[in-house]
């Protein structure tokens, strides 16, 4: 599936994704491929994005993630990658 984490207009990722695993304020939760259509709303947390190269780990400062048909889409107003 597609990812994209946008923060403040600018692109910090965009790619395919086997899996993405973010934290919502009630916890860990996981979107595969084939997840139903839906909104969360993130904490300041890490956020993993699964690809076929291995596991990007990105710090997000809150947000939402909408999830499509094959596409997942992260708004935060700040996102930078962990090294």
């Amino acid at each position: 599936m597609e990812c994209q984490i946008v923060a403040c207009e600018r692109v910090v990722f965009a790619g395919t994704s086997t899996g993405v695993y973010a934290r919502s304020h009630d916890g860990w939760f996981g979107v595969l491929p084939g997840h139903a259509p839906s909104v969360f709303t993130l904490a300041d947390a890490e956020l993993r994005v699964n690809t076929d190269e291995g596991t990007r780990t990105f710090r997000v400062h809150g947000g939402t993630l909408y999830v499509a048909p094959d596409r997942v889409t992260v708004l935060t107003e700040q996102a930078s990658p962990v090294a």
